[in-house]
């Protein structure tokens, strides 16, 4: 390394993009000076907190740490610096500000809710704090623009209800072992799957369509080229102007997944830069993964199918291993299933299943393929390693 990169400033670390890609890290650079590296460090772990939503509070703990950074760095270094850093600190704080305006709204209504995944009953919250709940396992739900109504319709109920003359938030939460179709105002339509909370509006604006979403749905958007939709995740945002895709965000899984059937979508999520956001689009047959806890994004081609196939009652399966497909099962029938060998987890299944079957009839079938013992404890299932005859 040149002699001019160890003469580096804070300031220039900061923007340095070969710097902050080193793979060992900016520490493993000798070269740059000690006391600019601390401060550099400084400012990027205290950017790096705009991951989350940033609300009053939050921006007065950055200002404070700023303020303590720069009390230390004084002793060391001239006061102009240190003003051209904390012009940069606040200029980010500005950016990440305004690029998350978008999304507050629908990401501050959606935190009064919490989706209860062993609760028995799904339940749709409507305006002023009334709620429909819905008792069977499937259910579909219409709102039409021409009449100003919802319809509810399921096994045991079909009920028609009148909205407010105003546009209004409102949220559905399906708990584990539970599923509903939902026709939104402007036609577009989501299958919301088990485990779930989806936030939208009872009708759009002229503008844009916004819904949010935890959990995991699939949805065929209508296309209107002037009005896109976009669905918010806590950590992902998807963009469309008419396609389908899928969408799975669960809180407890370590990737966001977003599989594109047909069409194109492009997603916005905090990458592995210092301010701001990353892009991607997405091609029809493409998964993309991604990793809030470092900020990666992987795509890869996929049989869309798999992903999509449970809102038509069945889930197509390719060398998937049981530790997967477990998760599903006891996401989608409410259960408890615990593997007992770790090893046994990783093997692999294919095949097609039955999603009108309850789940002990769906491990007997993949028992049929992988050597396993299926047995039932109370209200937990047990997979055990067949023992050999």
């Amino acid at each position: 390394m040149t002699n001019k990169t160890s003469k580096k400033r804070a300031e220039d670390i900061l923007i340095d993009d070969d710097l902050l890609s080193h793979p060992k890290g900016l520490q493993a650079i000798p070269e740059l000076d000690e006391a600019e590296l601390l401060f550099a460090n400084n400012i990027r772990k205290a950017l790096k907190t705009q991951r989350k939503r940033i609300d009053e509070r939050e921006q007065n703990e950055l200002q404070d740490r700023l303020n303590r950074s720069i009390r230390q760095h004084q002793k060391r270094r001239r006061i102009g610096q240190i003003s051209s850093i904390a012009a940069i600190l606040l200029i980010a704080l500005a950016v990440v500000s305004l690029v998350e305006t978008n999304r507050s709204e629908f990401l501050r209504f959606a935190s009064n809710f919490s989706v209860d995944p062993q609760a028995g009953q799904t339940k749709l919250i409507l305006e002023k704090g009334n709620d429909l709940k819905i008792t069977d396992k499937e259910a579909s739900i219409k709102y039409s623009s021409i009449t100003n109504s919802i319809e509810v319709n399921s096994i045991q109920q079909n009920t028609k209800t009148t909205l407010a003359a105003e546009m209004n938030l409102h949220t559905l939460l399906v708990p584990f072992g539970k599923r509903t179709k939902i026709t939104l105002s402007d036609s577009s339509i989501v299958w919301v799957n088990s485990g779930s909370k989806l936030v939208y509006p009872s009708r759009f604006d002229d503008n844009k369509r916004e819904v949010y979403l935890e959990g995991a749905a699939i949805f065929d958007v209508s296309h209107r080229a002037d009005q896109p939709f976009y669905v918010y995740t806590d950590d992902l945002d998807v963009r469309v102007l008419g396609t389908m895709f899928a969408v799975s965000a669960y809180p407890d899984d370590e990737t966001v997944n977003t599989v594109l059937e047909r069409g194109k979508v492009e997603l916005k999520y905090k990458g592995t830069r210092l301010i701001g956001y990353e892009k991607d689009i997405l091609t029809p047959g493409t998964k993309a993964s991604y990793s809030p806890e470092d900020g990666a994004m992987n795509h890869s081609q996929v049989n869309t199918r798999n992903y999509t196939s449970w809102k038509d009652g069945y889930v197509f399966l390719e060398k998937k291993t049981l530790g997967y497909i477990v998760k599903k099962i006891a996401r989608y029938y409410n259960v408890e299933i615990h593997v007992e060998d770790e090893q046994l987890a990783s093997e692999t299944f294919s095949g097609l299943l039955d999603l009108r079957n309850n789940a002990n009839q769906i491990l007997e079938i993949i028992s049929e393929v992988i050597n396993i013992d299926v047995e039932k404890d109370h209200d937990r299932i047990i997979i055990k390693r067949k023992q050999k005859q």
